[in-house]
């Protein structure tokens, strides 16, 4: 029973018990030396009285914080919401309240002595384990606050029992499908794309109790091994396509050379102009060398 509710009582007791004590002193014979007893009997019914009226009046107002949402409970069982606000109510009934403001909960941590420290453990496609850094933004759906209260009680049991665990399943079974040794996979997971996924479905499974903000991966912890694989299979990717583009370098390199030689073969005047455009560029030429043909000049061989 609230404590005000349970004062009004005592005080209504105690103004009784002094109201009937004035009348049997003002029904005895000698009331007129007794003036003095009955005045304090008076004042003390009287001030009785009216604080217990002044206590139930005030056991029967609450006031509601901003954002949040009361639980009304009649002796411990929940019979209706509340917003935030001014609002009256019974005198024995209580309102306790829930969090309805926007609540941002951080897992992160990366891995520390084997186990993931902070952020949530992940199964992968692979049977490897990983750790995933996320930050979930969440809040109570109103309408469901009675509901809630009934199942949990307070906000720390909402967000263990039921954000903070649903949240974990969604995320094991999105990345239950994720292999970070596919080829297709080694520039990395989209983590975009993995947040977008995770929050549709965590809010397919809570979203009649819990609106679901979003949620933000931000980084993907792999095992160690597992990394070692994935910077082995970069580097071999990495070699291929710096062979590739030698290969495409030297086909068009041959191909160029090709469609000179068979200029020059038309028109000699050709390789003139491409001399031409070396000098132009700064290219330094052989001593001696001339980009006119029949214009060399010979080198001198001294006699010894």
């Amino acid at each position: 029973m609230p404590w005000l509710l349970t004062i009004s009582i005592i005080l209504v007791l105690v103004a009784a018990f002094f109201a009937n004590a004035r009348r049997v002193l003002r029904n005895r014979s000698n009331a007129d030396a007794l003036t003095d007893e009955i005045g304090i009997a008076t004042f003390t019914a009287a001030a009785a009285g009216v604080l217990a009226v002044l206590l139930l009046g005030w056991s029967c107002v609450t006031m509601v914080s901003t954002r949040n949402v009361g639980i009304i409970t009649s002796f411990n069982k929940p019979v209706g919401t509340l917003s935030n606000g001014l609002h009256l109510k019974w005198p024995w009934q209580k309102v306790p309240e829930l969090t309805g403001s926007i609540q941002t909960d951080n897992h992160v941590g990366g891995w520390a002595d084997g186990r993931c420290d902070g952020s949530t453990p992940v199964r992968l496609a692979n049977n490897s384990t990983a750790c995933v850094d996320h930050t979930v933004r969440w809040r109570i759906v109103p309408d469901a606050g009675d509901t809630l209260y009934r199942d949990y009680r307070d906000d720390n049991t909402i967000r263990d029992s039921l954000v903070t665990r649903e949240l974990n399943a969604t995320l094991n079974a999105v990345f239950s499908g994720y292999d970070p040794l596919d080829p297709k996979a080694l520039e990395g997971p989209n983590l975009t794309e993995l947040s977008e996924t995770v929050t549709t479905r965590l809010r397919d499974k809570i979203g009649t109790q819990i609106d679901v903000q979003n949620v933000i991966i931000s980084i993907v912890h792999f095992d160690a091994t597992t990394q070692d694989r994935i910077n082995a299979l970069q580097a071999q990717i990495a070699n291929t396509r710096i062979a590739e583009e030698s290969q495409r370098t030297a086909e068009a390199q041959a191909e160029a050379n090709r469609a000179l030689a068979s200029s020059v073969s038309a028109d000699p005047n050709v390789l003139v102009a491409r001399c031409l455009e070396l000098v132009n560029s700064g290219k330094s030429l052989p001593a001696g060398f001339q980009c006119w043909p029949g214009t060399a000049v010979p080198l001198a061989n001294p006699i010894r």
